[in-house]
This record gives structure tokens, C-alpha cells and sequence, in this order.
């Protein structure tokens, strides 16, 4: 049996300001049934805007789809992302991803839920300080 969703039976969701800085948002691409506990969302970023610090129980998978975006996980310096990368995020990894300064930014976020069904824990904003890093050199 064929499933299709169409783009028009579903709104485009404007991301709350507790787990968000900046104007964000999300469009749901697909929710697994069980016994998938898979999830996909388009992102988008407006320029300035980003996650709060955050984990997932079973990591997240990032595709940027369009724009220049930003990716840091904790501890490390904060990388550029573009078209075309995938950022892959361990379990349990704190970290941020958005626009770069002054960039539009959209990826696909691929994550599953943990058995609970918990799929993020989300933490403190990320400081201005963090989001304007210089990033580190693109290899």
C-alpha cells in the first residue's frame, strides 16, 4: 500500500523560545510507527537563529539541506556546515547546531526515541560568545 503525505497536510511549526534562540522552524517530514522509533524534521534557521545546548538518548543525524549553518559539540570548536554534509552526533552528546552569523540555514534532523520515548533533553541557551566563535578551518 502506498503512503504518501503531502506537504500541505502539515503546518510548518515555529520552534519555542525555551529550546531555541532566534527565529527557528520545523516541518515534519515523517514520525516511524512502531516498531520504528525514527523521527525527521526540516530545520530552518533564520540567520542568527539556534538549538540550545541539548543531547538525544540515541544520537541525532544532521543533512544540510540549503544555506551556511553552525554545529559545535561540546568541547570542541564550532564547525561550519554547508550543503551536502552530514553531521553525525553520538549518543548522549551535548552539543548546538544553526545559522551561521547572518545566513539562512535548513537541514533534515533525523533522530530516534529511546525506549521511554524521550527523543532530546534540552539545556541552557547558547551564549552569543559560543554562536560567534570563529570556526574551525573547513578540511
Amino acid at each position: 500500500m502506498t503512503n504518501i503525505i503531502r506537504a500541505n497536510a502539515r503546518d510548518t511549526k515555529t520552534q519555542p523560545n525555551t529550546n531555541f534562540v532566534g527565529t527557528v522552524y520545523a516541518d515534519e517530514v515523517s514520525v516511524g510507527q512502531a516498531p520504528s522509533r525514527m523521527r525527521s524534521t526540516r530545520v530552518t534557521f533564520t540567520p542568527g537563529g539556534r538549538t540550545n545546548w541539548h543531547t538525544h538518548p540515541v544520537g541525532q543525524v544532521l543533512f544540510c539541506l540549503i544555506g551556511v549553518g553552525r554545529y559545535q559539540l561540546e568541547g570542541d570548536q564550532v564547525h561550519e556546515i554547508r550543503p551536502g554534509d552530514t553531521v553525525i552526533i553520538p549518543p548522549g552528546a551535548k552539543h548546538w547546531h544553526g545559522s551561521a552569523p547572518g545566513q539562512l540555514f535548513s537541514h533534515l534532523a533525523l533522530s530516534e526515541n529511546d525506549d521511554n520515548g524521550n527523543g532530546a533533553d534540552w539545556l541552557e541557551p547558547v551564549s552569543d560568545d559560543d554562536y560567534n566563535a570563529q570556526p574551525a578551518p573547513m578540511t
